[in-house]
């Protein structure tokens, strides 16, 4: 029982650090996308929790496997009227079953408090991927907006300088236009 209290603490455990966001090595982080971030989660959480799931049904299995032998050894005690075999396996077979039922409460327990622990971490593991969903968007319309405010300040740019640029080819043209008609009146 102290087995399967153990276990479930080390899975609690297992799935509150499988949500930590802080990266621990910079060279492979880099290398993967949030969504697989996302996947890798999900699925050690799935095989935690498949672990912790297999751990518990085999405490349970060695639990009821304890009181089907205390039952055959009661049985055969009784078949063979031997009293003080059969009251010690009457004793034996009501640990037996106190330790089956305590295996199952705990393994319900754990069992929930697994169940809870990995939803706690999908829906943390969700939310996180979100946020970064969201984040995203924040950054692409910041982009497209800056992209824009950038095209509008060259168009004006480029506008005032044909603007000039015409200004001044329109002076030259009139200057050269003067200086033609100042020839001509010589």
């Amino acid at each position: 029982m102290k087995k399967l209290m153990l276990i479930a603490a080390i899975a609690g455990t297992i799935v509150a650090t499988s949500c930590n966001n802080n990266p621990k090595n910079s060279d492979t982080d880099s290398e993967m996308t949030a969504g697989e971030k996302l996947d890798q989660t999900l699925e050690t959480l799935d095989e935690h929790k498949d672990h912790a799931h297999a751990t518990l049904k085999e405490e349970l299995t060695k639990a009821e496997e304890k009181v089907n032998k205390a039952k055959a050894d009661l049985d055969e005690a009784i078949r063979k009227g031997d009293k003080q075999a059969e009251e010690d396996a009457r004793k034996a077979l009501d640990e037996a079953n106190t330790l089956w039922d305590k295996t199952k409460a705990t393994a319900r327990e754990a069992g929930v408090k697994i169940e809870e622990g990995t939803n706690k971490a999908v829906d943390a593991t969700k939310d996180a991927a979100k946020s970064t969903g969201n984040a995203l968007d924040r950054a692409y319309d910041k982009t497209i907006d800056a992209t824009k405010n950038a095209a509008d300040a060259t168009g004006k740019a480029i506008d005032n300088a044909v603007e000039k640029t015409g200004e001044k080819a329109n002076k030259i043209a009139d200057d050269a236009e003067k200086k033609v008609k100042d020839l001509k009146n010589r």
